[in-house]
C-alpha cells in the first residue's frame, strides 16, 4: 500500500518541444491532445524538467510570437532548466562515454536533439519523456532502452501526451 507521500508524488517529466509547439500552433486533433496535456502541466500536475537544448532550438526560429509563448511556458512551468554544465557534471560523475553512447543512439537514426532528451531523461531520473515524435523516439523506445542498459543507465519511458 502506498503512503500518502508516495501517492502525492508528482511525476518528473521532460516535455519535448513538439508537444508545446503543437499545443500553441495546431488547430486539429493533435493540437487538442497537446492543449489538454499542457493545461495539466500548468495546473501543477507534474514536475517538468527542461533541457537547455529546447530553449536553444527555439531561439533560432523566426516566428517570434510563437517563440515567446513557448519560452514563457517552459520558463514559468519548469521545475528545473537543465543546463549544459549540469548535464556535463552528471555525465562526468557517472563516468559515461558520451561519444560512444551518442554513436550507438545515432545508429538507430535518433537525431542529436533527441539524443540529449534521452540522455537527460535517463540520467536525471525523470519518469518519462512526453513527445509526439513517434519516428525517432516512441517507436524506438525498446532500442533506445537497450542502448541505455548497455551503458548501465536507467531505462526511460517515452509517452504521447494522452498516455500519461
Amino acid at each position: 500500500m502506498k503512503t500518502k507521500r508516495e501517492s502525492n508524488k508528482k511525476k518528473k517529466i521532460v516535455v519535448d518541444l513538439d508537444v508545446v509547439t503543437v499545443a500553441k500552433w495546431d488547430k486539429g486533433k493533435n493540437g487538442d491532445l497537446s492543449r489538454k496535456f499542457v493545461i495539466r502541466v500548468e495546473k501543477g500536475e507534474f514536475d517538468m524538467h527542461t533541457p537547455y537544448i529546447i530553449l536553444d532550438l527555439i531561439s533560432e526560429w523566426r516566428h517570434t510570437a510563437l517563440v515567446k509563448e513557448i519560452k514563457e511556458f517552459y520558463d514559468i512551468y519548469s521545475q528545473e532548466i537543465i543546463s549544459v554544465i549540469n548535464l556535463e557534471d552528471k555525465i562526468l560523475k557517472l563516468n559515461i562515454n558520451r561519444k560512444a553512447l551518442t554513436l550507438d543512439l545515432k545508429s538507430y537514426d535518433i537525431k542529436d536533439e533527441d539524443i540529449i532528451l534521452v540522455i537527460i531523461t535517463s540520467i536525471f531520473g525523470v519518469d518519462c519523456l512526453v513527445t509526439f515524435n513517434r519516428k525517432h523516439l516512441k517507436n524506438n523506445e525498446v532500442k533506445i532502452n537497450n542502448v541505455l542498459q548497455k551503458y548501465n543507465l536507467k531505462t526511460i519511458k517515452i509517452v504521447l501526451p494522452d498516455e500519461i
